[in-house]
């Protein structure tokens, strides 16, 4: 969906970083299994993170080794699918078709048409995915209408509309086991969806200064050209910087597992790095 929220590598251990990949290509297995080959283009680092967070109770998870398209000649080694990650599919594909459904407003003829196939190809495992998880599915849906009515009235707060965005993320926390998980994985994902979704709004300004399309920020600091000053980054810091520490703190209550390391390194390093680099200008979406 978006790929801030992923380890910072340099700072990874060597077993760190095996597993990491081990994580990416068993999600990626697991949605190939759930829901066909098509939706392993779903497969990013958000919801390689998502899958981590959820497993984080699980001690450990058994391994196989595979071929596939990426690599065809010499086997990988991966996570076989745990209900952990299963579920993390369901939830990716939920994800996935409302923010493409919701993003149709803000781009070209094209673009819609692209869309609408994808949503086309999608559409029966969308529905597979809905009534796996129809609690998370009714959650998305009613919270980007209540985010794209705000856009559509030109809403001038960022906690507002960031909000929304970030109760779809803590929605997730529903399906922990115990109340004490629920309640901090929903402190987690809360922050962290806010700060993705701050994020995504200084990354696209200049785009939707030109497009015309709404943004938050924009709309806070009366923005015309989509650039920042640097009074405007240093606000805009401070209040990411909140969210990263209380998804941080939250963090330290949740029981310790196979993945807590790498997830530490996530909250810690990498999420932070990222969003000095948004601020800066010196992000790059495509990169991996």
């Amino acid at each position: 969906m978006f790929g801030y929220v992923r380890p910072l590598k340099c700072e990874l251990k060597v077993r760190e970083y095996e597993q990491f990949k081990t994580a990416y290509c068993g999600l990626c297995n697991t949605l190939k299994k759930r829901y066909g080959f098509l939706s392993r283009f779903l497969l990013n680092y958000d919801f390689t993170f998502l899958a981590m967070l959820l497993s984080s109770g699980e001690a450990s998870c058994e391994f196989a080794h595979r071929r596939c398209i990426v690599s065809p000649f010499k086997k990988k080694c991966l996570c076989k699918p745990t209900p952990s990650f299963e579920l993390c599919a369901d939830l990716s594909l939920i994800l996935f078709y409302w923010k493409l459904r919701d993003n149709l407003k803000d781009e070209g003829l094209w673009e819609r048409l692209k869309a609408h196939a994808i949503l086309l190809l999608l559409a029966p495992a969308f529905r597979k995915a809905r009534r796996n998880a129809p609690d998370f599915d009714e959650r998305v849906s009613r919270n980007l209408a209540e985010l794209q009515t705000l856009e559509e009235n030109d809403s001038l707060s960022i906690d507002e509309t960031s909000d929304k965005f970030a109760l779809i993320l803590a929605a997730v926390s529903e399906k922990a086991e115990s109340e004490v998980n629920k309640r901090v994985l929903y402190q987690i994902l809360y922050h962290i969806g806010r700060q993705v979704y701050i994020l995504d709004a200084v990354d696209d300004l200049e785009r939707d200064a030109k497009k015309g399309n709404y943004n938050a920020v924009a709309m806070r600091f009366s923005i015309k050209d989509g650039k920042l000053s640097e009074e405007i980054k240093k606000e805009l810091q401070t209040t990411l910087s909140h969210s990263a520490n209380m998804a941080a703190s939250a963090f330290e209550l949740l029981g310790r597992g196979m993945w807590t390391s790498i997830l530490a390194n996530i909250i810690y390093l990498g999420i932070p790095r990222i969003s000095a680099e948004v601020l800066a200008g010196t992000w790059n979406k495509k990169k991996t």
